[in-house]
């Protein structure tokens, strides 16, 4: 029979408190990762929690004197010597194996929750359950559209998807030029100025000073080019003025890092859900994102990215929409329309997705585009965990490089789809796709 041996690294909790104390410029590394929580043995913790405290009042310019002044201030020294102390900071670890030791107390804490969630018996009656459930159907049917969940403003869609839910992770894929940021802003601007809908955009690829361009644009009318360009004429200065005036009073958050980690994300978006009341989170977009620690595969780092952004979703409670990069093997079929296969470097996008819609505008393949795909973009709705799959067809403005809904006149716009038709995906051949 094999031995259980319950989650413990006793060397690497070790490992990690003698860096702090060895190296009091280590603590904020450690804090981005780590809590007081995953340390499994109750001195750790102590110590941990003390180290902090020290950090936070003194800064890194401090000595042993004035760690056992707090040791001793705390009433902990009859818990934590000085000599043992003394020890750990003989056990420090430094430069990558600070890191892989960060990683196996991560690890570790992260399997004992597990196993305390697997053990904790949870319930509820059935009649709570419906209760919630009658006071979201009761919600929808009594609204114009029929969304329990944020609405993107294009009608069709909301229909099709109810909207974004709660604790749903919904993927916006693309090639390059589809317009994945412009139809990120158009909901994004629907959200803030219609609903007043606290919102953030974690933006890797655009700078915020862009993103603002490309909003005042948007909102006011004016073509995109001619605000770079400064050619703006007093009636359009005007608009652009008011739209200006209106965006800025909005709770429209957006943190342009171009570096970011996964834990980073989770960290910022925790603390702009508590003190900003975000409830719909964006990034741009999801390959531009990190893991803290390197991977040994791409496909593995993208799998742990997916897996986070799911958790984050579900933690806060909130709709995450990742935008994401499709690989190059779309152009080279003759038939343009996005698959679940071209979805870069990794399947598990397609699991960890409740949602995932492509962007598909059939004339940016054409030199020369007949009159009715001039301005025509497709919204594919690829999975939909919780409901049906279909094609939304929209207006895409280039000029201010807006999405909008067709005229209700259009009597095709929105049509079947069926992926096992269309959408094709037996093995994937992870090597082929782009990098």
């Amino acid at each position: 029979m094999v031995e259980f041996e319950y989650p413990v690294d006793e060397l690497a909790e070790r490992a990690v408190l003698g860096a702090m104390i060895k190296d009091p410029e280590s603590i904020p590394t450690v804090l981005e990762h780590l809590r007081e929580e995953d340390f499994y043995f109750e001195t750790h913790r102590q110590l941990f929690s003390l180290l902090c405290k020290v950090w936070k009042e003194k800064g890194k310019d401090w000595d042993d004197t004035v760690l056992k002044d707090y040791l001793e201030k705390s009433g902990l020294q009859g818990r934590i010597s000085m000599d043992w102390v003394y020890a750990l900071a003989q056990e420090a670890a430094e430069g990558q194996r600070l890191f892989k030791a960060i990683k196996r107390v991560k690890e570790k804490a992260g399997l004992r929750h597990e196993i305390a969630q697997k053990n904790q018996v949870e319930y509820s009656h059935v009649k709570d359950a419906i209760a919630e459930s009658l006071a979201i159907i009761d919600s929808a049917r009594n609204s114009e559209v029929v969304a329990s969940g944020l609405p993107s403003g294009f009608v069709d869609l909301d229909r099709l998807t109810a909207g974004f839910q709660p604790s749903d992770l919904v993927v916006v894929a693309a090639r390059p030029g589809m317009g994945k940021s412009s139809f990120m802003l158009s909901i994004v601007l629907h959200l803030a100025l219609n609903k007043k809908v606290p919102l953030a955009i974690f933006s890797l690829e655009t700078s915020k000073k862009q993103l603002a361009l490309r909003m005042l644009s948007m909102f006011s009318g004016v073509p995109l080019q001619n605000i770079r360009q400064g050619l703006v004429r007093d009636e359009d200065w005007e608009k652009i003025v008011n739209a200006s005036l209106e965006l800025s009073s909005k709770d429209i958050y957006i943190d342009d890092s171009p570096s970011l980690s996964t834990t980073e994300l989770m960290i910022r978006s925790r603390k702009l859900k508590q003190e900003k009341g975000v409830e719909i989170i964006f990034v741009d977009y999801l390959q531009l994102l990190r893991t803290p620690y390197r991977s040994a595969t791409r496909q593995k780092e993208i799998a742990e990215i997916s897996r986070n952004l799911k958790a984050l979703a579900k933690e806060l409670e909130v709709p995450v929409i990742a935008l994401a990069q499709l690989s190059r093997q779309v152009e080279q079929r003759s038939d343009k329309r996005p698959q679940l296969a071209d979805l870069r470097e990794s399947g598990q996008i397609e699991q960890d997705a409740d949602l995932i819609l492509f962007i598909h505008r059939p004339e940016v393949y054409k030199k020369h585009p007949p009159p009715e795909e001039e301005g025509l973009a497709e919204i594919i709705v690829a999975k939909q965990r919780q409901g049906p799959t279909g094609i939304i067809k929209l207006a895409f403005d280039k000029d201010t490089t807006m999405f909008k809904p067709l005229p209700s006149s259009d009597s095709k716009r929105v049509k079947e789809y069926r992926p096992e038709e269309d959408f094709p995906h037996e093995d994937w051949d992870v090597d082929a796709w782009e990098v």
